[in-house]
């Protein structure tokens, strides 16, 4: 199957206003994800759970470190909320189908 390209868009260009060039740019589009048929859901499933999970991490370092500024050990009181609200905002990505 041969490669078309798709055309992203056209340039007229006016030279000295006698002639025009006309400038094309083409884009191959997307490439395609090389993953086979019967691991497409495997792979998909695992995505997901890494993409929670950096979520979930990610949260949860923003809360400590708001927790940090607040007070003295704060963050040691916090901590408990901080890892249920960051565990609750990685299952929501988690479950986003």
């Amino acid at each position: 199957m041969a490669k078309k390209a798709m055309m992203q868009r056209v340039t007229v260009v006016d030279l000295n206003d006698n002639s025009t060039q006309t400038v094309f740019e083409a884009d191959g589009g997307r490439k395609r994800k090389r993953v086979s048929e019967w691991m497409r859901p495997t792979e998909r499933f695992l995505r997901r759970g890494i993409k929670a999970q950096e979520r979930c991490w990610t949260e949860a370092l923003d809360r400590h470190d708001k927790s940090r500024t607040k007070k003295r050990d704060r963050w040691l009181t916090d901590g408990f909320n901080n890892s249920l609200r960051a565990i609750d905002k990685g299952c929501r990505v988690w479950g986003r189908w």
